[in-house]
């Protein structure tokens, strides 16, 4: 997979891009135990009874999808409320922020290379933003001798569920101080997701996944597309091929609702239905499904 075609990526402050705002609530231990605590009774404060708002049952779930993240730590679960926890969600936090997890999604780079690609970052932040990533067991440094390549762990392309729910609770709730999502989060969240599907050895053919910007048509660019051989994902371009053999598109609220929840079947799909339902089913097993799936 090749690296992101957009341009130079821009480094955003801790917490700023989709989904960070709710996904750093929802990892706050103090936060989940309140949520937690009225979910299952009625507040009575100064007189006036309080129950759960659905927004905070949509926290809630984050908070569960962190939790489960946590449970398939390469070394063993983490504990939610744990250090090692907190150190974890704020490297996963801190390399989204910084658009070094995009600058990664397509194949590994050495830290010249995300110097380069990510503007606004420097290299003296982008070497704390690796140390932390690779303490916590998202990344990996590969080669001996001479600079070495940063790599993507299967554990940090997992690590897009609980960023997807996020975005999804920041949309449905117009979360204050909310970014919103960008077409550089949606190529490096289908890139991650892409790489870990497991599909038929009999599935082969191009899949794009297109995504209709709010309010308008989708257009060649709004997507990425899939090559599928025996199964394997060999690909994934930015951009829609008009000619593949299967296609899937919808709003980026469609998308989030099928992606977590593939009973929703919100986005409308054509071509080869084998091959889409296939590919939809499988992106979805992988980040929500079993652990270790």
């Amino acid at each position: 997979m090749r690296p992101l075609t957009s341009g130079r990526l821009k480094a955003l402050k801790r917490g700023s891009r989709a989904g960070g705002e709710a996904l750093a609530l929802a990892a706050d231990p103090l936060n989940r135990r309140i949520l937690r605590g009225m979910a299952s009774r009625t507040v009575n404060m100064d007189g006036e009874l309080y129950t759960l708002s659905e927004e905070g049952r949509e926290a809630l779930f984050v908070s569960a999808t962190i939790e489960r993240w946590l449970r398939d730590a390469p070394d063993g679960p983490i504990d939610f409320e744990s250090a090692a926890a907190g150190r974890a969600v704020s490297a996963l936090l801190g390399g989204w922020s910084a658009a070094v997890i995009h600058a990664l999604a397509g194949e590994p780079m050495t830290s010249a290379e995300l110097d380069a690609a990510i503007d606004g970052l420097g290299r003296r932040r982008l070497q704390r933003q690796l140390r932390a990533m690779q303490g916590a067991g998202l990344i990996e440094a590969l080669g001996e001798g001479g600079e070495a390549l940063y790599a993507m762990t299967d554990w940090l392309r997992r690590g897009i569920a609980p960023l997807i729910v996020a975005a999804r609770l920041e949309r449905d709730q117009d979360m204050e101080g909310a970014t919103p999502v960008e077409g550089s989060d949606v190529e490096a969240g289908c890139r991650m997701a892409l790489a870990l599907v497991e599909l038929p050895e009999e599935l082969s053919g191009l899949c794009s996944l297109r995504l209709r910007p709010d309010g308008r048509q989708p257009d060649s660019r709004s997507g990425v597309t899939a090559r599928i051989e025996r199964g394997e994902v060999v690909s994934c371009e930015a951009g829609v091929e008009q000619k593949a053999d299967a296609w899937a598109f919808g709003s980026l609220d469609a998308w989030l609702d099928t992606l977590i929840d593939p009973n929703a079947m919100a986005v409308r799909t054509g071509g080869d239905a084998w091959l889409t339902d296939a590919l939809l089913s499988a992106i979805h097993h992988a980040l929500f499904g079993p652990l270790g799936s």
